[in-house]
């Protein structure tokens, strides 16, 4: 396997073939990192490219002494992703039918990611963002009002309506096991 940092090195020098390599080496996850935040994958995408090219314009920044390379990569790309959903008008987004157990460990423990991938399509967009940095992401409400620039109280009411909108699905969902 090639060494990371000889990759790195290669894309701060431009090397194309390396910038080539390192993408498909960080794509799987920083795929579904994007995925988290857009229910289309060509939005995933678009927003995983838009990071991905800041990532090699910024690349002679890295400093092996601060961290990981791919944490700071996954950073670059999630802000990235995170500007994209602010720059969006949001559309309209699907009604449930059906309707989250309050703890993080409850709403997600049981579900395989493709499963809370589909649950998080309906959730408007701005909700969705919300739910995937507190849920997933691990965020507290007051990062996510620094990250999205929405108040602390707006934050809450997007968490608040996140579980209005799944505790009948996963009502259903807990049923039929």
């Amino acid at each position: 396997m090639e060494d990371f940092t000889q990759l790195i090195t290669e894309c701060a020098l431009n090397n194309r073939l390396s910038q080539e390599k390192l993408y498909y080496k960080l794509y799987p996850a920083l795929f579904l990192l994007c995925r988290k935040f857009f229910p289309d994958n060509n939005d995933a995408l678009e927003a995983l490219n838009d990071g991905m090219l800041l990532v090699f314009k910024n690349i002679g920044k890295f400093n092996a002494d601060k961290g990981a390379f791919f944490n700071w990569a996954y950073t670059i790309v999630r802000n990235a992703a995170l500007d994209k959903l602010r720059l969006q008008k949001w559309p309209e987004h699907r009604e449930l039918d059906n309707y989250l157990p309050e703890t993080k460990e409850a709403l997600w423990g049981k579900l395989d990611w493709k499963d809370i991938y589909k649950l998080l399509d309906y959730l408007p967009p701005a909700t969705r963002s919300v739910c995937t940095l507190f849920y997933l992401e691990d965020f507290s409400i007051k990062d996510i009002s620094e990250q999205l620039q929405l108040s602390q109280g707006t934050v809450k009411w997007h968490l608040s309506e996140t579980r209005a909108r799944l505790k009948p699905v996963f009502k259903a969902h807990y049923q039929h096991k």
